[in-house]
């Protein structure tokens, strides 16, 4: 879209859901770790503010659709943006598909943006947003969602709604009240709809500094990016830093936990499930290849014995030559005896 003066746009803004009633379906299985429930809109609701935050920072206007904590119904969201006649709805959720945890590997995963069938401008500017969600949540992308949401079908403007994890996933469930998540959300968000108007992003404060490790680190492997990959100062969200590492480059890893990849100066990058970098471990130190040669054999002296010119044997210099040949003898009649 041509670049556009921000104080020119407004953005409706939608939390999913209120806090109450705390039915299966807008929140989280029960969490043994913190004893509790997770309400969606806990989540949502802080998104939702951050993401307005972030917009009139960069000098957009802004309409939220269903202000406060209560549950407002659809067809209130609509009419409000509707009303407003707003140029871009954004819709913030936390998915969920059975409501229980089956355990890693077992559970559904990642963020997604949900739009009507129709495409459109929704469509691009869901894309933004993912590419853009992508580079920073340590998640899985699960892409664009065609699908007939009431709030995105009944909007008279381009229609987005977000779904930026899974609450029956026991890992992304706790993403969910994590402070520096819900801000990488926002962010994320922001940035995208900067990009689409082609308005340039204002970050809120400086740039986090990063603290290079000190003393001498272990190199644990390579990575080589896949694609140009955003740094952070620390290994949690809403902490990038101006360093990009270009698509080609290649950066030695001297840390790795949950996804994120601490390099020399101390940075790091996510991996985003191997779609930032191919990362390839130091091979463990081989055994030394043995250059010894065998033990040389101890040589032996043989001594043949012949009898009526036949050879019966062999005997070596340290065997008792005369007991030997007398046991021979033993067995035969006796004859002269050569010893050669």
């Amino acid at each position: 879209m041509a670049n556009t003066q921000a104080d020119e746009i407004e953005i409706g803004v939608d939390d999913g859901h209120g806090l109450a009633p705390l039915t299966p379906g807008k929140r989280t299985p029960f969490i043994q770790s913190i004893g509790r429930f997770i309400p969606e809109n806990e989540f949502n609701r802080a998104v939702a503010a951050y993401l307005v935050k972030e917009l009139k920072r960069c000098g957009f206007k802004v309409v939220e659709t269903a202000p406060g904590d209560q549950d407002h119904s659809l067809e209130s969201r609509v009419k409000r943006a509707n009303d407003a006649k707003v140029d871009l709805f954004i819709s913030i959720h936390f998915n969920a598909v059975d409501g229980k945890f089956d355990g890693p590997g077992k559970d559904p995963e990642g963020f997604s943006a949900h739009i009507d069938p129709s495409g459109g401008q929704s469509e691009v500017f869901a894309k933004i947003a993912l590419k853009h969600l992508g580079k920073g949540t340590v998640q899985k992308n699960r892409g664009v969602v065609k699908q007939q949401l009431y709030v995105t079908a009944n909007t008279k403007m381009p229609a987005v709604l977000f779904e930026l994890g899974f609450m029956d996933n026991n890992r992304e469930a706790l993403l969910m009240i994590d402070k520096s998540f819900q801000q990488e959300c926002a962010q994320e968000i922001a940035m995208a709809v900067c990009e689409y108007y082609g308005v340039t992003y204002k970050p809120e404060k400086e740039t986090p500094q990063v603290v290079k490790p000190s003393g001498k680190q272990t190199k644990k492997g390579e990575a080589v990016m896949l694609r140009d990959v955003q740094a952070y100062a620390r290994p949690e969200f809403g902490t990038q830093i101006p360093t990009i590492i270009k698509k080609g480059e290649k950066r030695n890893v001297y840390d790795a936990e949950n996804g994120w990849y601490r390099l020399y100066g101390g940075e790091y990058i996510p991996s985003n499930y191997g779609k930032n970098f191919i990362y390839t471990p130091v091979k463990k130190d081989e055994p030394p290849e043995d250059t010894s040669q065998p033990p040389e054999e101890h040589k032996v002296n043989l001594r043949r014995v012949v009898v009526d010119g036949k050879r019966i044997g062999s005997f070596g210099d340290e065997e008792n030559l005369e007991r030997n040949v007398l046991q021979i003898f033993r067995t035969r009649k006796p004859t002269p005896l050569g010893v050669g």
